[in-house]
C-alpha cells in the first residue's frame, strides 16, 4: 500500500479492531463476528497474500459466526430476565410494616437501611409482613403474606 507500509491483511487487522471495540455501544453481537471474521481474513490475507482468499475466510468465519456461534451468545448473555441488582434485587423480599396508616392513609416500612414509603391493596398494620411486589420511585408496592 506505499509510503504508510501498511499491507492488505493490516487493513482487515484494523477492521476487525474497530469492529469490536464497536460491539461495547451496540448490542447484539453482530460486530463481533465481523471483527472476528474480519481477523480470520487478515490472518488468511497474510497465509496467501491473495485477496480472493482473504475474502472466502471473511465470508465462511461469518456464515460460522452468525449460524454457529451468536445463537449461543444471545442466548447466554441476552435474556430478558431482569437484572438481580439495585430496585430489581428488592422484589420478592419481605418486609414489616413499621408504622401504621395514618389519616392519610400512609404506611412506612425499613428496608436495609431506608425508611420507605409503603403502598398496598390490603389493610395493613403495624407489625404485619408483607412482599414486596413493585418499586415505584420511592414507594414499595408490597402484599400482605398470609401466614
Amino acid at each position: 500500500m506505499g509510503s504508510i507500509g501498511l499491507e492488505f491483511w493490516h487493513l482487515w487487522l484494523i477492521l476487525g479492531a474497530v469492529l469490536l471495540t464497536a460491539e461495547i455501544f451496540v448490542p447484539g453481537f453482530v460486530l463481533a463476528g465481523l471483527g472476528i471474521a474480519a481477523f480470520v481474513a487478515g490472518f488468511a490475507h497474510f497465509a496467501s497474500d491473495s485477496l480472493g482468499w482473504a475474502m472466502l475466510a471473511f465470508s465462511v468465519a461469518s456464515l460460522l459466526f452468525f449460524f454457529g456461534i451468536r445463537p449461543l451468545a444471545v442466548r447466554t448473555f441476552m435474556d430478558d430476565k431482569p437484572s438481580p441488582f439495585g430496585v430489581n434485587a428488592m422484589i420478592g423480599k419481605r418486609v414489616v410494616i413499621s408504622d401504621s396508616p395514618d389519616l392519610g392513609g400512609g404506611m412506612q416500612t425499613h428496608f436495609r437501611d431506608t425508611l420507605w414509603s409503603v403502598q398496598s391493596d390490603d389493610d395493613l398494620m403495624e407489625g404485619d409482613e408483607a412482599e414486596i411486589i413493585e418499586v415505584k420511585s420511592t414507594v414499595l408496592v408490597v402484599k400482605r403474606i398470609n401466614h
